[in-house]
């Protein structure tokens, strides 16, 4: 066997942007496709945003602050971000991150395998914690089957919510956000920075008193941030598949969008994990993620403005 085969042979697995595994010939598609260095950005336009902050390294980041909750009381500029991947940040998107944005802390919730093949760029002065919603993944589902997309998604998000290894790293999230310094930023992300990174920005805000037709207005932004790369991504799977001599059905393109995409559907599931299982987010605040009331009083405080 030549250098090369055996490469290939040792490699047969690759995580996908939320960490589900690939076959091989997944990889060598991916690998053979050429890079897009630059990303157009797509402009929110509600009156009451968070503000996308244009990187070259990552297209899904995003400042909270500006949202307003039913209070009143609008969350705190460069103090709350939510990303996707920081792997190939700029040294522009490194400063900007730093220097405009104030962050001081990195919580990486993606695998450890994710963690170890793309590592964060190491920022200076930014610490670095490590908070894995997921221990690993199951091999890759098969995508001839309808639904197969949608029930993948689905499963990922009642996980992140029922298991201990989910709330760990969500407690993880708000132990920085109850430490972090009042004139600084905490960014958490995952791979694609919709998913685990999305749940994450669902609890934060709802820590903050914001309601589920807000949450929801944030969490399907992703969407919009990450067309170009879905698009990308999915001629990229498309081509994975035919590598491995099979035929790309309509199925097949509807289980992939399903996994490329966010979805009402997907955050209606970690709903009603949360509702079956402690009743109501209020409850799974305290008893999923231990948070006391002093504790959700010093988060508005550091976070919010006073309300009108």
């Amino acid at each position: 066997m030549n250098k090369r085969m055996s490469t290939l042979v040792t490699a047969l697995l690759l995580t996908t942007t939320l960490g589900w595994q690939q076959p091989l010939s997944t990889i060598t598609a991916s690998a053979n496709s050429k890079t897009t260095q630059t990303t157009k950005r797509a402009k929110a336009t509600a009156k009451s945003t968070s503000t996308h902050i244009k990187l070259q390294g990552a297209s899904n980041a995003r400042d909270l602050g500006g949202y307003v909750n039913g209070h009143g009381q609008k969350i705190k500029a460069h103090r709350l971000i939510r990303s996707n991947t920081l792997s190939k940040l700029s040294k522009s998107d490194q400063k900007k991150l730093v220097k405009t944005y104030h962050v001081a802390t990195d919580v990486d919730l993606r695998t450890v395998v994710e963690q170890k093949m793309s590592p964060d760029v190491k920022m200076k002065g930014v610490k670095l914690v490590k908070a894995n919603v997921f221990k690993s993944f199951g091999a890759f589902p098969d995508f001839s089957k309808k639904n197969t997309g949608d029930k993948m998604m689905k499963k990922s998000y009642h996980d992140a919510i029922t298991t201990a290894q989910g709330r760990k790293a969500y407690k993880s999230l708000f132990h920085q956000l109850l430490k972090n310094p009042k004139n600084k930023a905490v960014l958490w992300h995952c791979s694609a920075g919709k998913d685990r990174a999305g749940m994450g920005t669902v609890l934060v805000l709802s820590a903050l008193n914001f309601n589920k037709k807000a949450i929801a207005k944030d969490y399907l932004k992703s969407n919009t941030y990450l067309a170009k790369t879905n698009k990308e991504n999915l001629k990229k799977q498309e081509a994975g598949w035919k590598a491995q001599g099979k035929t790309v059905t309509p199925t097949v393109v509807a289980n992939f969008k399903a996994q490329n995409d966010v979805k009402m559907a997907y955050l209606n599931t970690m709903y009603k994990a949360v509702n079956t299982k402690y009743g109501s987010m209020d409850n799974f605040l305290h008893k999923g993620l231990g948070l006391t009331n002093t504790q959700l009083k010093q988060l508005r405080a550091n976070y919010l403005t006073a309300a009108k």
